[in-house]
């Protein structure tokens, strides 16, 4: 089988699925990190999920955060876990600019090694990088705030007969027909299952998301995660000019429960 990706993008759109757009944004400053807002409602989320489960994790729940560049979310679960007494080395920052991942190390490396949290460089759209992260897992929470909107402004990917079972998450294995010449799987839906070795029943992710159908009609997605709520969450609003009336615009906050 082979996997390529079928560029389509839009003309004038940012580079979101290239590495180096972002290597160059956090490299120069360009970026402030927090995309949509800061995720406190993702972070009252995660720790209020966790703390139903620490006694049974031994103190030592995994999260896996996916692409948080140079956002200070992480920073802030890390801290909430030290509050509780928990191992923040169970979290994982995962991003695939190389640069995101220098500056997390670097932030990290004066931590004891019991709060360090992990980085490590990975494009979650490649199994062969993703299951890199399988020695970590299972996770427990996976944390995404807007990183499935940047992905899915991807190109999606088309698997052929030739590809070495190797290189495809045997979640995408179990549905590539044998008697078919290609199968193509939308970038979220992609990432939806390379998600499915990691976890484990019960796990949850929490995704905020500009979009009001981030992961309608995916009908593979939905064999191994379930939509369990839904919830509208007004946007910060910018200045306007005087007496100007600007409706209300939501993002959404996500929670999906692996089956």
């Amino acid at each position: 089988m082979h996997a390529g990706r079928i560029r389509a993008q839009q003309k004038g759109a940012p580079d979101y699925d290239d590495p180096s757009f972002w290597d160059t944004k956090f490299a120069t400053g360009q970026d402030i990190g927090e995309w949509l807002n800061s995720g406190e409602v993702l972070l009252d989320a995660v720790v209020s999920f966790l703390e139903r489960f620490a006694t049974a994790t031994q103190n030592r729940p995994r999260v896996l955060h996916l692409g948080p560049g140079i956002s200070k979310l992480g920073a802030k679960v890390r801290d909430a876990f030290s509050e509780r007494g928990w191992m923040a080395n169970g979290i994982v920052n995962v991003d695939f600019s190389s640069e995101a991942v220098r500056l997390g190390q670097e932030t990290e490396h004066n931590q004891d090694p019991s709060q360090a949290m992990h980085w490590q460089r990975a494009d979650l759209r490649s199994w062969t990088d993703v299951s890199h992260l399988l020695p970590f897992a299972p996770f427990d929470v996976i944390l995404d705030k807007s990183t499935s909107d940047a992905i899915a402004t991807a190109s999606p990917v088309r698997f052929t007969p030739e590809l070495s079972k190797s290189e495809v998450c045997p979640t995408v294995q179990a549905i590539i027909p044998r008697d078919e010449e290609a199968v193509i799987i939308s970038p979220v839906e992609l990432l939806a299952m390379h998600l499915v070795p990691l976890t484990r029943k019960g796990s949850k992710w929490f995704v905020l998301s500009y979009s009001t159908m981030r992961f309608d009609n995916l009908s593979d997605l939905c064999t191994y995660w379930e939509i369990v709520s839904r919830i509208p969450l007004q946007a910060p609003c910018g200045q306007t000019a005087s007496g100007a009336y600007t409706p209300p615009i939501y993002h959404w906050m996500y929670t999906l429960e692996r089956k």
